[in-house]
């Protein structure tokens, strides 16, 4: 086992007082680093932190501050993960060959190997994996979601959980070189945050270091049924050993040593051993996820699950009793036999092809804020499938255009209550009225929770209306 780094030596510079950058600031402090935090925004939170932080002995710096200044004197910067490796301030701290860690990394050191970690990552469904796998084992969730793993592996030894799952974000492993999870997990991978990352090969690049410091019997697993995710292998091969899972029962095998897998098979889940002998789990309608994407996630998460040394037998319970978090594919109502479902969470086109796959005839609500992202292949999914799209937001038009040319009829709604009263003007009895952006949310959203409860309010108001209108009748 290793030890935990000495950081009493270190200056460091936290760049972000959000809920990481805030954590890692506290657990530098702790432990004895000189600590300097810089954060440009305002709002009441940040006010909050940065009091308390400066009470605690940390030089805090409001505002915009200059990159020569911020960096003097420092030998370690933890940024924020939404600033980007070309944002001038880290490429002067590369220029001068100080080390950038990601708030995880800095967490992985200071827990020394003294906890062991199950990390997910992926381009969709990285939230509820992590909480489902989280669920399976019994064990805490963080990092990505929940509660930042400087928070929870700085802990005293007594105090450290002896496992934890956590999702990791292509941000995060961009700054992370030594953190080794026992099992790394690729769900899927499709372009996303190329604005941040600067190309579709530097974005996978940053996902595959999930399992770059593995070694020894620790496991990298990949999804053998997305060509992109099992792409990185052969990019990227893992130190460690690797294994596959997948739908079906014949996703994976090339390779003796691979572990059992979890796979679907005439409506029920079923876990495949090592050795070739199966047995059954569970029936598939006994979940309360659906969709093919989050099926393989239960595959991928119970996969995971046992890697980590859980009992698949006793995994029945927990499968049963799982519940996946808000804003991906929740039905919110139904309407005079239409369904109105909410997959905000759908930022990307890999994302929203998988919730419109789901549904056999959808009106799509679609839009927001572009990532630097084409649309272009979600056209191929339309016909037969999308009645009619209703776009929103500022990439609205060019959703559009990809609509109107897979000959699907448009309404450029603009913002989302227009939108949703277009869609139930459009939609039939069996259709599915799906919020599957395709987009981020920030041109008109706080963020994509704010879009899905947005959306779940309109509807109500439908309803409302809807249910107004019967009484009427009725009299």
């Amino acid at each position: 086992m290793s030890m935990p780094v000495d950081l009493t030596d270190t200056r460091a510079l936290v760049v972000g007082l959000g809920v990481s950058g805030n954590a890692a600031a506290e657990a530098l402090q702790a432990a004895g680093a000189q600590v300097r935090v810089v954060e440009p925004g305002r709002g009441e939170a940040l006010e909050e932190r940065a009091a308390r932080l400066a009470a605690a002995g940390v030089e805090v710096l409001r505002g915009q501050a200059d990159v020569a200044g911020l960096l003097a004197e420092r030998t370690l910067v933890v940024p924020s993960p939404v600033v980007a490796p070309h944002a001038p301030l880290l490429v002067a701290a590369r220029r001068l060959g100080l080390e950038i860690v990601s708030e995880p990394e800095l967490a992985w050191r200071m827990a020394g190997g003294r906890t062991r970690l199950v990390a997910v990552t992926g381009t969709n469904g990285k939230t509820s994996t992590t909480e489902l796998l989280a669920a399976l084992l019994g064990v805490p969730a963080g990092g990505n979601i929940g509660m930042p793993l400087t928070a929870m592996l700085s802990r005293p030894a007594a105090a450290l959980p002896p496992l934890v799952v956590t999702e990791l974000s292509s941000f995060q492993l961009r700054h992370s070189s030594t953190l080794a999870p026992d099992v790394a997990l690729m769900l899927n991978l499709a372009p996303d945050h190329l604005d941040w990352h600067g190309s579709f090969v530097a974005y996978g690049a940053s996902k595959a270091r999930i399992w770059g410091a593995q070694s020894g019997a620790q496991l990298a697993l990949v999804n053998a049924d997305d060509a992109e995710a099992s792409g990185l292998f052969e990019a990227h091969p893992p130190p460690a050993r690797r294994a596959t899972f997948g739908l079906a029962a014949g996703a994976a095998r090339d390779r003796e040593e691979e572990p059992g897998l979890a796979a679907v098979r005439k409506g029920r889940l079923w876990w495949h051993d090592a050795g070739g002998e199966r047995r059954p789990l569970l029936r598939m309608d006994e979940l309360a996820v659906t969709g093919r994407h989050q099926l393989s996630n239960v595959c991928a998460a119970v996969t995971a699950a046992v890697a980590a040394g859980a009992d698949p037998d006793a995994l029945g319970v927990p499968l049963r009793a799982f519940r996946p978090g808000t804003h991906r594919l929740q039905r919110v109502a139904t309407i005079n036999d239409v369904a109105y479902v909410d997959d905000s969470k759908a930022t990307n086109p890999h994302a929203a092809a998988a919730a419109l796959a789901s549904y056999p005839s959808v009106v799509w609500i679609a839009g927001g804020l572009n990532k630097g992202l084409s649309f272009d292949g979600l056209a191929s999914l339309l016909p037969g499938r999308v009645r009619a799209t209703v776009t929103i937001g500022s990439s609205g038009p060019a959703l559009a255009a990809v609509a109107r040319g897979a000959g699907i009829p448009v309404v450029e709604a603009g913002i989302l209550d227009e939108a949703v009263r277009a869609s139930a003007e459009l939609a039939r009895p069996g259709d599915t009225v799906l919020l599957a952006p395709a987009c981020a949310s920030m041109d008109q959203f706080t963020d994509y929770a704010a879009r899905g409860r947005a959306f779940a309010q309109a509807v109500a108001r439908l309803k409302g209306a809807a249910t107004a209108q019967e009484t009427t009748n009725g009299h």
